[in-house]
């Protein structure tokens, strides 16, 4: 009876190990994903400089957009980002004589900025936690800037009927694109193994120097 008993708990230890090397357990984390995408709002102030504007040569304006990144190693990614911007204004005023007149009059100019942009950059994310991602990106970004401009004189003298008719202004419309270069930081901080919040400041640049500053900030997530 002894023997039995022995007998059938070696069986029943022996299955069960059998059965615990079957069965493998780990802790280490699903791989790494190699996409995320995210939409985000931005504050974004566009220099324009301009001669006939003597202060502030900037303008604000809301914006949004979106960004999708691929991921070639942990830290390493290939970004696309697209944003389009509301609608900016700001003034010019510019001293115009008339035709047969001495008196020197102001023209005022209402300038209309609307910005479009597509940018394609690399950048890099340190850490290897689970939670919060500083990183570092630089880039091109192609430009669309749409020009809306009404033109108006601020004060009108009275008729002499010997002068030449006051000439009447168009308003026009301009469309420019260009390329310009960027740099950006910022971090992504998960709120779950997925979903993250992004946010992160970038700055444009042209030969007259910094052209543009961008804080954006969104929400993402990878796969």
């Amino acid at each position: 009876m002894t023997r039995l008993c022995a007998a059938t708990v070696v069986a029943c230890l022996t299955a069960s190990i059998s059965s615990a090397q079957e069965r493998t357990v780990t802790l280490l984390p699903s791989s790494a994903p190699r996409w995320d995408v995210s939409g985000h709002v931005v504050w974004l102030g566009e220099r324009r400089p301009d001669p006939s504007i003597r202060w502030d040569q900037w303008f604000n304006v809301a914006s949004g957009g979106g960004t999708a990144g691929y991921y070639w190693t942990p830290h390493l990614k290939t970004e696309f980002d697209i944003s389009t911007s509301s609608e900016g204004e700001r003034y010019s005023v510019e001293p115009i004589v008339l035709p047969g007149s001495t008196i020197v009059l102001p023209l005022q100019r209402d300038h209309e900025f609307r910005v479009t942009t597509a940018s394609a950059g690399v950048v890099g994310q340190f850490f290897d936690n689970a939670w919060f991602h500083p990183f570092v990106g630089a880039g091109v970004e192609l430009i669309r800037e749409r020009e809306h401009i009404e033109t108006s004189l601020q004060f009108v003298p009275p008729r002499d009927p010997r002068a030449p008719p006051i000439p009447e202004f168009q308003s026009e419309t301009l469309e420019r694109y260009r390329a310009r270069p960027y740099a950006a930081t910022g971090f992504k901080a998960y709120v779950s193994e997925r979903a993250f919040i992004r946010t992160d400041i970038r700055t444009s640049w042209s030969s007259d120097g910094l052209d543009a500053l961008a804080w954006r900030s969104g929400v993402g997530f990878d796969f």
